[in-house]
């Protein structure tokens, strides 16, 4: 199966590897220590028929901590496909660590531009700005609308942290915020009152 795994790469100097639990069936993990969460799903979940086309996002910090960090999800994800031995290729998309709104058109551009036709996409979101998230949601909408390709997952890495290391680490679904998202952009309605029980009545489902 083509798969476009998305991840955000981590600025932080140093990444803890840990287990990541999960509640979700649909969000099975390994118990192999991780520092990106993905990896962990990646594990009970690909397949030697699989062709992931993994595309890094990068935000370029000034101390080249991101240079670490992304040799750190390559290694994690090939110590992952060591015994699956599925296809795997790396794309870096680069950016600087700026909220303009040409660095935001850019960086989509570049996504959209290395997003394979009718592939199955992942995303993990655990690290990155703020911005990233927005951005990444606009172009997996435009994706499924126009590149025929299904978002399958969007994963994040939750986790409380005690003198400065990360505890209680567990794996959540965003998928659900996501379909809200793109699903509240299809509502039209002029009244105020109907758009709100509209919006509620969506909550319920």
């Amino acid at each position: 199966m083509k798969k476009t795994v998305i991840c955000n790469i981590s600025m932080k100097e140093n990444l803890d590897q840990v287990i990541y639990s999960s509640t979700d069936r649909s969000l099975p993990v390994s118990d192999r220590k991780v520092s990106y969460p993905i990896c962990a799903f990646l594990e009970k979940t690909m397949t030697s028929e699989d062709e992931l086309d993994a595309i890094l996002l990068v935000k370029k910090d000034k101390n080249d901590h991101y240079k670490k960090n992304i040799e750190r999800f390559r290694e994690e994800l090939e110590a992952v496909n060591e015994k699956i031995d599925a296809d795997i290729s790396y794309t870096i998309i680069d950016s600087e660590f700026e909220e303009h709104q040409t660095v935001h058109e850019q960086l989509m551009k570049e996504i959209v531009a290395h997003i394979s036709d009718n592939s199955h996409i992942l995303a993990d979101i655990t690290y990155g700005p703020k911005d990233l998230p927005i951005v990444l949601f606009t172009t997996l909408s435009f994706a499924e609308k126009f590149l025929n390709c299904t978002v399958d997952n969007i994963v994040y890495g939750q986790a409380s942290f005690e003198n400065g290391r990360a505890v209680d680490t567990k794996i959540c679904d965003m998928m659900p915020l996501y379909c809200l998202s793109s699903v509240t952009n299809t509502i039209q309605c002029t009244d105020p009152d109907k758009a709100r029980r509209m919006f509620n009545t969506l909550l319920t489902f």
